[in-house]
């Protein structure tokens, strides 16, 4: 006749740092067919009974219903004392050398000696007698115990058994990674990442943000050449400012980039507030007022020395000439705007109009209102509208980030992913991409502490 030991309903392993409770995969009831076991006293009620599926010995059956009925009345020493009896008899079968360690197992979790439940788990496994139907419940459990033991070996072996036997878990797979990397297979635990990132995105779902950092950081030691992409990744699903300034400033590292392709880059680092933390206010200032907008480069200049960064030291006094050279090239430009805007109207193209429109959205400081860029965004529109643009891709570009300016998102986007497919090889194409990605960002997110 069967008998079972009490359990409980198994836990599933989380991402992170996984602790899975013992369960009843792990607790095989123990019995006998009536020609060679003994009976044990009856289970508790609530025990389920499991069926055990080939004979084993009178002699190996009592300790052993001993040992589970014990465990169910939490006498857990006597319990343990039936498992040596049980332990010292000669010439166990795989299959008693099974149920043994389980019930070994079972007692040792009761007991709170992970490191026995472990042996005891790995021994039980190792005989290939376990069930199909436990063995992924018993894997997983192994695997989690040897994880918080830091068994990296024996996490390594049975993860991949955990593999072959179809097991799903998430996390047992990161549980593999974290052991990899713990005994120095850096180059498996990448391939591991990117292999499970990858078919995240396939399945439209969006990976762990440590994982997609833990796959960034070995990929940049490694000099691999799927960085870029990570990072990517990293600033679309995770929009932090680290992540993309990180993204900006590796795009504006080519020495040989023109001034109108950096400064769309420095305008996104801004938006970031990479310039600000990079303390690069009066690179952008003096490259800002060289291509002709002296009220974006005041913008930048006051927020700078608001920071601090600028105006004081020995550069004090160089940082202030500068300023004011600026600060009177944006006065004059303010008090010619109605005669430009004018003379804009009736040009037989939209330049005029694109290039007052955007000194106006450029101009403004950061975070201002949206409605204040309304009038340069309108202007913007009519050049476009008019036709016969030199620069066609830039105008288009800060035609999109005008849109952004007042807060119609969906619109930039728009105008962007156009702008992308038609960039092609133009000396704007990857800044185009850059705030293509942006703009299909989700807000911000806090910088990480």
């Amino acid at each position: 006749m069967p008998h079972a030991i009490h359990c409980h309903r198994p836990a599933r392993l989380t991402s992170g740092a996984p602790t899975v409770a013992l369960t009843c995969a792990l607790m095989l009831a123990l019995g006998a067919s009536t020609s060679s076991a003994q009976q044990a006293p009856p289970a508790p009620a609530a025990a389920p009974a499991l069926q055990v599926v080939q004979a084993v010995r009178a002699e190996f059956a009592t300790p052993i219903n001993a040992a589970q009925a014990l465990l169910g009345q939490g006498q857990l020493d006597e319990a343990m004392r039936n498992v040596a009896l049980a332990a010292a008899l000669p010439n166990l079968t795989p299959y008693e050398t099974m149920l043994l360690e389980r019930t070994r197992a079972a007692v040792a979790q009761r007991q709170g000696n992970s490191a026995l439940v472990l042996q005891a788990l790995d021994a039980a496994l190792s005989t290939g007698q376990v069930p199909p139907s436990d063995e992924v419940g018993l894997v997983e459990a192994l695997v989690s115990i040897a994880s918080r033991l830091n068994e990296h070996a024996r996490v390594l072996r049975w993860t991949e058994r955990y593999a072959a036997i179809g097991g799903t878990q998430d996390a047992v797979r990161m549980v593999r990674i974290q052991s990899q990397l713990a005994t120095g297979d850096e180059k498996g635990a990448m391939a591991a990442l990117s292999a499970r990132l990858d078919a995240a995105d396939k399945a439209g779902q969006t990976p762990p943000e440590s994982h997609l950092r833990t796959l960034l950081s070995l990929q940049q030691k490694a000099k691999d050449a799927g960085a870029p992409r990570t990072l990517e990744r990293l600033a679309l699903a995770y929009p932090r400012p680290e992540y993309w300034m990180d993204l900006v400033v590796s795009a504006a590292r080519d020495p040989a980039l023109p001034d109108r392709t950096l400064i769309e880059l420095y305008r996104l680092l801004r938006l970031v507030g990479g310039v600000k933390q990079l303390e690069l206010g009066e690179e952008m200032a003096q490259l800002a007022a060289r291509l002709g907008q002296p009220a974006e480069a005041l913008s930048v200049l006051d927020d700078a020395f608001a920071a601090g960064q600028m105006g004081k030291g020995g550069q004090a006094a160089a940082h202030q000439t500068l300023r004011e050279q600026v600060r009177k090239q944006a006065a004059a430009e303010a008090a010619d705007r109605a005669a430009a805007e004018a003379s804009a109207r009736t040009a037989p193209n939209g330049n005029g109009l694109v290039d007052l429109g955007w000194a106006m959205v450029a101009g403004l400081p950061l975070g201002a209102a949206p409605a204040q860029a309304e009038p340069g965004l309108a202007l913007m529109e009519q050049g476009l509208a008019k036709g016969g643009l030199r620069r066609p891709v830039e105008a288009r570009l800060h035609l999109a980030m005008a849109q952004l300016a007042a807060g119609r998102r969906d619109a930039a986007r728009q105008t962007l992913k156009a702008l992308e497919a038609e960039a092609g090889a133009d000396p704007l194409a990857a800044p185009v991409r850059l705030w293509s990605q942006f703009a299909h960002a989700t807000a911000l997110l806090p910088t990480r502490q």
